[in-house]
């Protein structure tokens, strides 16, 4: 688990739920929510909050 000044992330999905979770998004046209799995996911794979956010455009 990553730690920043912040706090901790922890993973409440596994990789292959948060997957699923986006594509199932996608498909209801949830945008919104496939920004936010995506910027999860995005954290997942080691970004620092900036990065992740900076990725799916949020400032």
């Amino acid at each position: 688990m990553k730690s920043s000044r912040r706090g901790q992330l922890v993973k409440h999905l596994s990789e292959e739920e948060l997957e699923q979770a986006i594509t199932d998004a996608q498909k209801a046209g949830e945008t919104c929510l496939v920004r936010r799995l995506c910027y999860v996911k995005n954290l997942y794979q080691g970004d620092t909050r900036e990065e992740a956010g900076k990725r799916v455009g949020i400032s």
